[in-house]
C-alpha cells in the first residue's frame, strides 16, 4: 500500500507505544501489535483483564502455601519423628521431622511457582508501558488481592499462659 498518497484506510490506526509516562487509551499496544486496543471497551477490558490477573497472582502464591502445609501436616501425621544426628540423645533434646517432597509433589509445587513467576512477570511487562491506567490498576490490583488471599501469613497460635504473660 502506498502511504505517500492518501490511500490509506482512514480506519487504521498506529498503536501508541511510549516509554514516558501517559494516558493513552485508543490506538495503545501492550506487549504485541496484537493487543491493539482499538475503542474504549477495548481499553476497559484491558485494564480488568490486568487487574485480575494481579490478583490471581496472589490466589496462586496463597495456593502454593496451602499445598506447602497440606503436605507438611500430611508428613507430620504419617512420619514418626527422629531426632537429629547433631542432637544430644538426653530427653530434653528437641523433636523434628524430616521431609522432602516427592518429585510429583515438586513439580506440583513447581508449577504454583513457574505460574506465578511468569504472570507477575507479564505484570511487570505491563507497567514497562508506563501507562497511568495500567500502573494504577496493577497497584490497585495486587493490593486486592493481598488483601484477600494475603492474611494466612500474619497467623500464629497465642497462648498466654505459656508465654507467662498476664491478662
Amino acid at each position: 500500500m502506498d502511504m505517500g498518497h492518501g490511500d490509506m484506510d482512514m480506519d487504521s490506526h498506529a498503536c501508541k507505544i511510549s516509554m514516558l509516562w501517559n494516558w493513552y487509551t485508543i490506538d495503545s499496544c501492550f506487549l504485541s501489535a496484537t493487543w491493539h486496543v482499538r475503542s474504549k471497551g477495548g481499553f476497559a477490558g484491558s485494564v480488568i483483564g490486568v487487574f485480575l490477573l494481579c490478583i490471581a497472582i496472589e490466589f496462586v502464591r496463597r495456593v502454593g502455601r496451602e499445598y506447602d502445609r497440606r503436605l507438611i501436616m500430611a508428613a507430620k501425621a504419617g512420619l514418626t519423628p527422629v531426632t537429629l544426628p547433631e542432637v544430644s540423645k538426653d530427653a530434653s533434646s528437641p523433636t523434628t521431622y524430616h521431609f522432602r517432597p516427592s518429585w510429583v509433589q515438586q513439580i506440583i509445587r513447581g508449577i504454583a511457582y513457574g505460574s506465578q513467576f511468569t504472570a507477575a512477570f507479564l505484570v511487570m511487562l505491563f507497567g514497562m508501558f508506563f501507562n497511568g491506567y495500567i500502573l494504577f490498576v496493577i497497584f490497585l490490583g495486587q493490593t486486592v488481592g493481598y488483601i484477600i488471599f494475603g492474611r494466612d501469613t500474619c497467623t500464629a497460635a497465642v497462648d498466654h499462659v505459656a508465654s507467662g504473660s498476664c491478662c
